[in-house]
């Protein structure tokens, strides 16, 4: 494939951070494929010790696709998935126990959440994502209570928030908010945990995310 002299800086990056900023179809995904390939072929890195993570399943399909002519039958031994996927398959991996709760179920537990905090006045699609937004920035029930001190209606978002989280915990679910926040939280606090990983993937490589930031 011909790389631009950016691309081509990307692409033979080895050791440490470096980030990409373009925009959509400028070949990010064709760049870190590429750059798999460089790291496999030229630098002797085992396919294994791998990761490569994006937001979409259809994004990971794309990764795989574009890598399958680069590595041929190596390209099958490369960890490439979508982020939710991956913490999926790391929690299991640490013998986590749960199951995960999504779509007509996720929204019975939000509304019975609601009716409880007696929210009558907000939609379940603005408080599921308020709740949504406070994960993605780390954010407790209580520091979310702290944030919003004096604001009635986020502080009854707060309430649904807390029994929410309660009954997924007496249930043994996670949603995918919940799939990024354990796992932040098990890598976090879990040394031993963290660098099995960390030596099983020195080489991690994230196609695209998403930063959410809260703005009090």
């Amino acid at each position: 494939m011909n790389l631009n002299e950016q691309q081509k800086r990307a692409a033979n990056f080895l050791n440490g951070i470096c980030a990409v900023i373009s925009v959509p179809g400028a070949g990010k995904t064709t760049v870190m494929t590429q750059r798999i390939g460089t790291l496999v072929k030229k630098h002797g890195v085992a396919p294994e010790n791998i990761l490569g993570l994006t937001f979409t399943r259809n994004a990971a399909d794309a990764m795989r696709q574009k890598l399958s002519p680069v590595l041929d039958e190596l390209a099958s031994r490369v960890m490439l998935s979508t982020i939710h996927s991956f913490c999926f398959w790391l929690l299991k991996s640490e013998g986590v126990v749960f199951e995960i709760v999504s779509g007509k179920e996720q929204l019975v537990m939000i509304r019975k959440a609601m009716k409880d905090a007696g929210i009558k006045d907000l939609s379940t699609g603005m408080v599921l994502s308020e709740i949504s937004l406070a994960k993605n920035n780390l954010i407790s029930v209580e520091e979310f209570r702290d944030l919003y001190e004096g604001d009635k209606t986020m502080q009854k978002i707060a309430t649904a928030y807390e029994a929410y989280d309660a009954e997924k915990k007496k249930k043994m679910l996670m949603d995918f908010d919940d799939l990024l926040c354990q796992t932040h939280k098990l890598l976090s606090e879990n040394t031993v945990v963290r660098e099995k990983y960390q030596s099983t993937f020195p080489h991690l490589l994230c196609d695209e995310f998403q930063v959410r930031r809260v703005v009090a």
